[in-house]
């Protein structure tokens, strides 16, 4: 069997209120879909968050690398694709067009093995705990009532639905106001739930330590991304001065961004997203370091596929789980499938490979500047 095509897709689906945090305001996201054909029939697919960069990308640079070769020779092509693009991107760009085809390389291995990938990676559970994730701050609420209120219904109706964990931003108002976030979230959730807040790359070390300090009494379960991308150094600065662990890895690309992380001991909860940092097959290259020294994952983002890695691998804690009812990640669009969660738990689709089926006449509908890879 060979590859006889790769193709690729840019959507843009908007959100039906756009939503602000620490950083920046988001109004639509983008994905991109790469499919993998073969001489034999067999397709596989894949995806990341990405951007119309990815597809060129794909087009133009890992398209060719891939043509004619053996779609189960994973690690190879990994490899072989990583050395195309090296000269070129080695990072975000990089990583997502990767990721995209990689992970359509093992939807491809799942269905020819009639396997489900968290089965073909060594099946540790057929359940991920997983935490709701919100807390943003839409822009139709304008008044410190309006954030408290949207907040409160949220995770009311979250904490009805089963979850024990939730995910809140922070950052992105006044510390007051965000003190009285956390406090009414820390109330609807009750005591015995996981509270984590996510500052999305806004303060200073020193302001994260100053503040942190002042959320000890919420019993905070981690605190996400407290300060710049690249600033390691300051981060490990954080993290060995505030009373909960650090998490980070959403915004970091290979093993090689990861291994820095661990050295500095800049973070004790890594986010590796296997749609990210380059696929399934780096993502394990990452669930090998956090084995050998002790740390904990919890996998970025997208749960429809994330479920896959989160049930094959004891070292996940907790995957990320939205809800395309809570208006902030919204790829099921796209999906005939899309997996739900219950209590608190997400289950791996059935069918083989990632077992997630596209809603084609979607993917057309919201294709990017008209193209299509159907």
């Amino acid at each position: 069997m060979k590859i006889s095509d790769v193709r690729v897709v840019t959507v843009r689906i908007p959100l039906k209120v756009p939503k602000r945090f620490a950083t920046r305001t988001v109004s639509y996201r983008d994905y991109t879909i790469a499919t993998v054909f073969t001489d034999e029939g067999l397709v596989g697919w894949g995806y990341c968050w990405g951007t119309l960069l990815v597809s060129i990308a794909i087009e133009e640079l890992l398209r060719e690398v891939l043509i004619g070769e053996d779609p189960f020779a994973i690690n190879r092509l990994w490899n072989k694709m990583y050395k195309a693009m090296a000269v070129w991107d080695r990072r975000g760009i990089s990583s997502r067009a990767i990721a995209a085809i990689d992970i359509a390389l093992w939807d491809l291995l799942g269905r020819a093995c009639g396997m489900p990938i968290y089965r073909l990676l060594g099946g540790f559970r057929d359940k991920v705990p997983a935490y709701y994730s919100g807390g943003y701050y839409p822009v139709n609420c304008s008044t410190d009532a309006e954030l408290l209120g949207y907040l409160e219904k949220e995770f009311s109706t979250y904490v009805q639905k089963g979850f024990k964990a939730f995910k809140m931003k922070v950052g992105g108002v006044s510390l007051s106001l965000d003190l009285k976030r956390i406090e009414l979230a820390r109330k609807i959730i009750g005591d015995e739930a996981d509270l984590m807040i996510d500052a999305n790359n806004v303060w200073d070390p020193d302001t994260a330590i100053a503040i942190a300090r002042q959320l000890e009494k919420y019993r905070i379960r981690w605190l996400e991304e407290p300060v710049a991308i690249d600033d390691l150094v300051g981060c490990a600065r954080v993290a060995a001065n505030v009373p909960m662990p650090v998490a980070i890895g959403e915004n970091h690309f290979t093993r090689w961004d990861f291994r820095e992380i661990v050295d500095r001991k800049a973070a004790s909860i890594l986010q590796g997203d296997p749609t990210l940092m380059g696929g399934i097959t780096e993502w394990l290259n990452l669930a090998g370091v956090a084995a050998t020294y002790g740390l904990i994952l919890a996998p970025h983002w997208t749960h429809d596929l994330n479920v896959q890695v989160g049930a094959a691998r004891p070292e996940v804690l907790y995957i990320e789980y939205f809800e395309l009812e809570s208006d902030v990640f919204n790829f099921q669009r796209l999906l005939k499938n899309p997996v739900k969660a219950s209590d608190g738990f997400v289950r791996p689709p059935d069918g083989p490979g990632h077992g997630l089926e596209l809603d084609e006449d979607a993917v057309k509908h919201y294709a990017y500047k008209g193209s299509t890879a159907f």
